[in-house]
């Protein structure tokens, strides 16, 4: 899997979202999830949501689901982003899938 997947929202801006398992530590960080389906270059997101600590793990992801993660500490800045990538939940996507050096 690469280092970062970047889903476009609806306004057209790009988030980049690292898979939880190459997240550092996570305890009182705060910032953005999805919980999404991989299928070869496709993406279907089941959900996503925001928290001020994502060392509480907020998620509950279904087998086959991965996690990918997005630090944030504005909470205005993660509900704008939230609200941007919403209408894409449950679409399949094919997001750009870079690797970070």
């Amino acid at each position: 899997m690469s280092s970062y997947v970047i889903f476009r929202g609806a306004s057209g801006a790009e988030y980049s979202y690292m898979p939880l398992s190459r997240a550092p530590l996570l305890k009182g960080r705060s910032g953005n999830y999805i919980v999404a389906r991989p299928a070869g270059r496709s993406w279907t997101i089941a959900s996503a949501g925001e928290t001020a600590d994502l060392g509480t793990g907020p998620w509950s992801p279904s087998a086959g689901e991965t996690v990918l993660i997005r630090f944030n500490v504005s909470r205005a800045a993660r509900e704008a982003e939230l609200a941007d990538l919403k209408p894409t939940i449950g679409a399949n996507l094919e997001p750009d899938l870079r690797a970070a050096g």
